[in-house]
């Protein structure tokens, strides 16, 4: 058997990651070369924003630009058979402890301007997402037994609800030491009922947005483009599975993932037939037609009206004034 000789960095928190070269976001993952355990350079390495960047410099490169070749890129090994340990799991209590203070989430605080606030929290607690420090947002993993995996903890723009470069995992945070990370599905738990359709997303807030604009089906995310494969669609056979994959090159990514499943497994092709830009998702696309329908409602021309004028405010929420249609005149 050989080993590989460079391969990209294991994730270790923060200080693993680097800022890319072409986008300068701090989302670069270096390769490490195993026989001196050192980076090769600072700009050979891949960019995790696949479809946002796509920065990719491998080792093979990095040696033709620097006027020699290696063909020293495996180097033979016999090492006993690893002991599989046990995946590590998290306290119960401590995500359920999470399950609060809404008010001072900012994933939670965008989502009430596109939906009724008894329908975001009922959403938030079913898919046990909770809340951090300094108004953080944590998507919590839970397999279908019921075990705690992990939480993937993230910032967000409450007016945008775009993430703010800031993620991190509970394990990490909390420092639990040998800890085994085995990931599941965002909204595994919810797997449990095999009668659902199940949706599959990109990224756990897709799966949010999904649950509240399409609860017909069990939304479930992966966390990103990379980390969906056939394997992990495989586990799902006895369900009934549509990808909502982000449009463009995830769309094509995953349509062969779907062509190669032992079972039939359906693509979404909504976002790939709108006019949003390359690599919108989910997300963006419920936004879009909820600021669409806002533009020819009522509620719209009443908001105009307050912004005009701060007496007319008190006016219409005073008098409880409503803008009629023609029809309400007929």
């Amino acid at each position: 058997m050989s080993d590989i000789r460079y391969s990209l960095e294991k994730y270790k928190g923060r200080s693993t990651r680097y800022h890319c070269p072409k986008c300068q976001q701090r989302t670069f993952t270096r390769y490490v070369d195993h026989h001196t355990n050192k980076h090769l350079s600072d700009y050979t390495g891949r960019c995790n924003r696949v479809e946002k960047c796509a920065y990719h410099f491998t080792p093979k490169m990095y040696f033709e630009k620097n006027g020699y070749e290696s063909n020293d890129f495996t180097k033979p090994v016999f090492k006993p058979r690893p002991i599989t340990q046990p995946p590590s799991c998290i306290d119960k209590k401590l995500m359920l402890a999470s399950l609060t203070n809404y008010h001072q989430n900012n994933f939670a605080i965008g989502l009430t301007k596109y939906f009724p606030e008894h329908l975001v929290l009922e959403v938030l607690q079913r898919y046990y997402v909770g809340t951090a420090k300094g108004n953080k947002t944590i998507f919590w993993q839970v397999n279908r037994l019921g075990r705690v995996r992990t939480g993937k903890v993230m910032q967000y723009n409450s007016a945008t609800l775009k993430r703010v470069g800031y993620i991190n995992w509970v394990h990490h945070i909390t420092k639990q030491k040998d800890f085994n990370l085995k990931q599941v599905f965002f909204g595994a738990h919810l797997l449990i009922d095999k009668t659902k359709p199940v949706a599959i997303a990109e990224g756990e807030k897709n799966a949010i947005f999904g649950a509240l604009y399409y609860p017909q089906y069990n939304w479930i995310a992966v966390g990103s483009i990379e980390m969906l494969n056939v394997h992990k669609v495989n586990t799902l056979s006895g369900y009934q599975v549509t990808l909502f994959p982000d449009k463009g090159k995830a769309f094509e990514k995953w349509c062969k993932i779907a062509k190669a499943a032992c079972f039939i497994v359906c693509v979404n092709t909504v976002l790939e037939n709108t006019n949003l830009n390359e690599g919108d998702d989910v997300a963006d696309l419920v936004i879009a037609v909820k600021k669409e329908r806002y533009q020819d409602s009522s509620a719209s021309v009443i908001d105009s009206f307050k912004n005009k004028n701060e007496y007319l405010c008190s006016l219409i929420d005073r008098f409880k004034l409503k803008v009629l249609n023609h029809s309400d005149l007929a």
